[in-house]
């Protein structure tokens, strides 16, 4: 039986405008940085690590300049990766699997947590940043660490309990975890590929994503 569940590895803020491009106000908004944790018979497997958990004790040396200008860190003490995981009995060490959705700061900010655990990311989100372009940030993922590079979906136990499947858009690279929770129960976890259910009904292309494909965000 798997069990699964929701890890809160930061609060951030940033202007509205970057999510709801149509928004002409300065507004602010908060959310949270979620990581989802499931627990299977052969491994602990964890899907995105959240944001770097010292971010909030150096933002620009932990962030990087561009990063820290447009986001803020608005965590609780135990919003972070490692006291999230204590919640549930866990320690860094224990986790056996890493997905990272893609490579931005806030799905794989705590990767280095994880050394001897094997990552799970898609060929394409590699090769778009070791080609160097100003949303990714080396410091974040760029470690010597058991990367397997997909080209397209994968069953990471096979038996149809997890498996990956792109949803490229926001990213190049960007992929999706379809959990089989229970029979008849799957859970999507999206990432940024979906941010709300208005985004997903009105077919909002947050600003963000336009430095990809706005095309491929809506399909």
């Amino acid at each position: 039986m798997l069990q699964v569940y929701a890890l809160c590895c930061a609060r951030t803020s940033a202007p509205r405008r970057i999510f709801y491009p149509d928004d002409t106000t300065d507004a602010q908004i908060i959310f949270p940085v979620p990581s989802f944790l499931v627990r299977h018979e052969k491994g602990n497997v964890l899907f995105d690590t959240g944001v770097d958990c010292y971010a909030q004790q150096d933002l620009v040396g932990r962030l990087g300049e561009r990063v820290a200008k447009n986001f803020f860190i608005h965590s609780a003490p135990d919003e972070n990766m490692i006291d999230q995981l204590a919640k549930v009995g866990l320690k860094p060490g224990d986790i056996t699997h890493v997905i990272n959705s893609h490579f931005h700061w806030d799905h794989c900010g705590c990767n280095f947590l994880f050394p001897h655990a094997r990552f799970f990311v898609q060929r394409a989100e590699m090769q778009a940043a070791r080609a160097g372009h100003v949303t990714y940030n080396p410091f974040q993922w760029d470690h010597p660490f058991d990367y397997q590079q997909l080209d397209g979906e994968h069953d990471i136990f096979g038996d149809g309990t997890l498996v990956l499947f792109p949803t490229p858009g926001h990213t190049a690279g960007h992929q999706s975890l379809r959990v089989r929770a229970a029979r008849g129960v799957d859970l999507v976890f999206t990432a940024d590929a979906c941010y709300t259910q208005e985004h997903l009904e009105r077919e909002i292309v947050p600003a963000a994503t336009s430095a990809w494909s706005p095309e491929a965000t809506v399909e």
